[in-house]
C-alpha cells in the first residue's frame, strides 16, 4: 500500500476534528487510523439511514396530511442522502470509538 501523503493527512485531521475537536492536530495520522475512519463510516451508515425516517416537527393542520407528507419526505430524504451522513450519527459512533483512534494514532 502507497504511503499517506501529507495533504492526505491534514484532509482526514480536517474531517476527524469536526467529531473529536483540536486534539486530531496532535494525533499520527496512519493506516490504522484510516482503517478506523472507514469503520466509523459504515457504523454511522445506518444511524444515518434511519435519521431520514424520523418525522420533522408537526405544525397545526390535517395530522393524516401531515402523516402523509412525512412519510414521503422519508423516503425522498433517504434516497437523497445516498452516501451521505448525519453529523449527530458520526458524533456518536466516533464518541464510541475514540479510544481505539487515540491508541491507534500512537501506534498502538
Amino acid at each position: 500500500m502507497e504511503p499517506i501523503t501529507e495533504q492526505e493527512k491534514n484532509d482526514f485531521r480536517e474531517f476527524l476534528s469536526t467529531i473529536y475537536g483540536q486534539q486530531v492536530n496532535s494525533w499520527n495520522i496512519n493506516l490504522k487510523v484510516l482503517e478506523l475512519f472507514g469503520e466509523l463510516l459504515q457504523s454511522s451508515e445506518s444511524c444515518s439511514r434511519y435519521m431520514d425516517m424520523v418525522p420533522r416537527p408537526f405544525v397545526a393542520g390535517n395530522v393524516i396530511k401531515w402523516a402523509s407528507k412525512q412519510a414521503r419526505g422519508a423516503i425522498i430524504r433517504h434516497l437523497k442522502n445516498g452516501g451521505k451522513h448525519y453529523l449527530i450519527c458520526l458524533r456518536a459512533a466516533g464518541a464510541r470509538m475514540k479510544p481505539q483512534f487515540y491508541l491507534a494514532s500512537q501506534g498502538l
